[in-house]
């Protein structure tokens, strides 16, 4: 039973080297939670610090003090989410468990000052451009105190972020040096935080020492349209003022991107060039969590790749391994060639239509707009609406009865490792110990021990009363977040005639993977399928 009624909290997902086993490991753990305060609290309920070993490569552990992997790991979707972002082979598996699910784990964005930026539902950024030229509001803030009044007036529409630039890139843009694009941003940003001490301030720069001043006049993100290519230092500027970063697509420079838009198909390209350099900034020390992907539409792509872009946002999201995305489509000229609309003040209904398409697919976690009400309208009515046709929140899940088990018999207290088993696969009666950390109902199905070459199979049955319709319905729900039927699980159906009714009986098949033993997605899998049956059949 978990404790619901509790504040929020962080949660996070750390890989580590470690030469320790994990009895060791984890009394070392123990040992820091007691260090920095914590003391024996309600379980699963709030507590200052709770360090847990989700997996230690590829081993199974079973002891009164330690269960790995941890027998609850299938149903905690704050465990999933950040163990997604650090394990790529378990990402495709993880992105099927947790499809569908919308529940309140959401990354944050951690900010100076011991801030932090949510990035659940579409955050609005208003553009603050202290530039003579940008191709839509060029002027319009030059003046620090000009600015400080249009920020307001942004904040008070609605804004969650502020992204402040003293350089205009739109195509054929004269770069400008960095000495005078200082003199053009630090009065607008020292303003602006003086004026507004809490927005989160983003500076829109592609040289590290304008990012290093504007970081000490108040901004808390940088947002680099080269994507770190421009200056050389700039990866590694952000990672010594530990701030976050957004790191855009982009080819070549203003005068010469529009020549570069040529691609075989956009969608995977820009999000192979994009992860490139996220690992180029991650290598310098801007970790992941700190780091926001922007696909640049309108840098070196024509009207087909941004549509494309945008259109094909689940796609996008999928392929840069869930990182967060900024969209940042506001009154640009392909909206204006798709609407006949040649002036760009006017472009602000395509504007709204390209981001909500793009939020949609989960592309959009924030949303770079010029007209900040008209954003933060759609974007209000478009969560209400997706509050609308979210499912009833599930109920805390029961803890599961011992059924059918002997409650006095021995544990088995070996760690057994289904990556090292002497080169040779596991029999039936090494891995029939392990089935205890797994719900009961599960039964191992494979070839005896003299056979034992192939990979086994876990299954389970359960039989739903009243017919093809509830079944069906369990069937289609497992069937949904199965990344690949044929290879990590499969469901089927079959109809049998009791005494006096029918009843359908679903049959869950899920394969093991490595060397006939029971591996941690396996144990993933298992894990979801009993959450969704758990759920879904009446008990």
């Amino acid at each position: 039973m978990y404790v619901t009624e509790q504040p929020s909290f962080l949660n996070a997902v750390a890989k580590i080297e470690t030469a320790l086993p994990p009895p060791l490991l984890l009394g070392h753990l123990k040992s820091i939670e007691a260090a920095v305060g914590r003391v024996p609290s309600v379980r699963n309920g709030p507590r200052l610090l709770d360090l847990d070993i989700l997996s230690h490569g590829g081993a199974r552990v079973e002891t009164p003090d330690l269960q790995i992997p941890h027998p609850r790991i299938g149903e905690r979707e704050f465990v999933l989410r950040p163990l997604r972002d650090v394990d790529p082979r378990a990402s495709p598996l993880l992105a099927a468990l947790l499809a569908g699910r919308a529940g309140d784990a959401v990354p944050v964005l951690p900010l100076p000052r011991d801030r932090l930026l949510p990035l659940g539902e579409p955050l609005t950024m208003g553009i603050l451009n202290a530039t003579p030229d940008s191709f839509s509001d060029g002027g319009l803030a030059l003046l620090a105190s000009d600015a400080a009044a249009a920020a307001g007036r942004m904040i008070a529409q609605g804004a969650h972020v502020l992204d402040i630039g003293g350089e205009s890139t739109r195509p054929g843009a004269p770069p400008v040096a960095p000495p005078d694009e200082r003199e053009r941003l630090l009065p607008v940003i020292r303003a602006v935080r003086e004026a507004h001490p809490g927005v989160p301030i983003s500076v829109d720069t592609r040289n590290a020492c304008t990012a290093r001043a504007a970081v000490g006049e108040g901004a808390d993100l940088v947002n680099d349209v080269s994507g770190g290519r421009h200056d050389p230092a700039m990866f590694a500027t952000v990672a010594e003022l530990g701030v976050p970063m957004c790191i855009m697509h982009s080819r070549g420079d203003p005068q010469t991107m529009g020549s570069l838009a040529a691609y075989t198909d956009v969608v995977p390209e820009v999000a192979a060039e994009l992860l490139s350099c996220s690992a180029l900034a991650a290598a310098a020390g801007v970790h992941r969590w700190q780091q926001v992907l922007d696909v640049g539409i309108g840098f070196a792509k024509d009207e087909g790749h941004n549509l494309a872009l945008i259109a094909r946002s689940e796609e996008l999201k999928e392929l840069v391994g869930g990182l967060p995305l900024l969209v940042g489509a506001s009154r640009k000229g392909f909206i204006g060639a798709v609407t006949g609309e040649k002036d760009a003040k006017e472009r602000d209904f395509g504007t709204v239509a390209a981001h909500l398409r793009a939020a949609s697919g989960g592309a959009g976690q924030i949303l770079r707009v010029h007209n900040v009400k008209g954003m933060t309208d759609a974007t209000r009515m478009f969560n209400a609406l997706n509050a609308a046709a979210a499912p009833p929140a599930r109920k805390a899940p029961r803890e599961r009865e011992e059924k059918g088990r002997d409650a006095t018999a021995k544990k088995p207290s070996a760690v057994c490792d289904p990556y090292e088993n002497g080169g040779k696969p596991l029999s039936y009666a090494q891995c029939e110990p392990l089935l205890p950390t797994l719900a009961p109902e599960w039964t191992l199905v494979g070839d005896d021990d003299a056979a034992a070459t192939g990979p086994k199979k876990l299954v389970r049955e359960i039989e739903v009363q009243g017919g093809y319709m509830e079944g069906a319905k369990l069937m289609t729900t497992l069937a949904a977040v199965a990344l690949n039927n044929d290879h990590y699980y499969k469901v089927g159906m079959e109809r049998r005639l009791g005494k006096r009714k029918w009843s359908v009986v679903v049959k869950v098949e899920c394969e093991t993977a490595v060397l006939g033993g029971l591996s941690f997605q396996d144990f993933l899998v298992a894990g979801f399928v009993d959450t969704e049956l758990e759920r879904l059949v009446p008990k």
